[in-house]
């Protein structure tokens, strides 16, 4: 899990890196959480939190696609040992801390990084 990792790390340094990960998490789905060990399921509802947040600001996905994608993150996460409730509030927390940092995009900045995020949802299968 050396990526999953790394992502964090720069998503945690770089509010505008998290599209960059979201990118990474939704072309992948479920599939990834699946691959993901017991420890770090914490860090993937987080990651699922901030990757919905920056979804749902750049209007990437419809509103029962991303519930879609978070009730598949979060099946997974509680298939290795994570409980739902732990996930909800992960999930929860995180995502209401992007929201707060993607507010603070610049016009430009939100341009490049929706028109990235929304390449990605495209390109997903149905």
């Amino acid at each position: 899990m050396p990526v999953l990792k790394h992502k964090c790390a720069i998503v945690v340094r770089n509010p505008n890196a998290v599209l960059l990960a979201a990118a990474l998490i939704f072309s992948s789905g479920a599939a990834f959480a699946q691959q993901a060990v017991p420890g770090q399921m914490p860090n993937m509802a987080a990651l699922s939190g901030q990757m919905h947040a920056a979804a749902e600001y750049c209007n990437a996905y419809t509103t029962a696609q991303l519930e879609q994608m978070k009730q598949q993150q979060k099946t997974a996460a509680s298939a290795h040992g994570m409980d739902t409730k732990d996930f909800d509030a992960t999930f929860a927390q995180s995502y209401t801390k992007t929201k707060g940092q993607l507010g603070t995009l610049s016009a430009a900045d939100k341009e490049k990084t929706c028109s990235q995020l929304k390449a990605m949802s495209a390109m997903r299968p149905q």
